[in-house]
């Protein structure tokens, strides 16, 4: 079995077209699911990209 692909923040925001600032919020508001990173940093599994909804402002 192998890894799931983890994205930085960024990588995530860039695959969706929006602010990586919307991705961090969605993180800290557990509206995506977190991953730490062997470094220490928080990523986001690729898979709950496709889930993912916008809220609307």
């Amino acid at each position: 079995m192998t890894d799931p692909e983890v994205l930085l923040p960024a990588e995530a925001a860039r695959r969706l077209g929006l602010p990586t600032r919307l991705i961090i919020e969605a993180m800290h508001e557990k509206r995506l699911p977190r991953v730490q990173l062997a470094d220490g940093t928080l990523g986001v599994p690729a898979d709950a990209l496709e889930d993912f909804q916008v809220p609307s402002s």
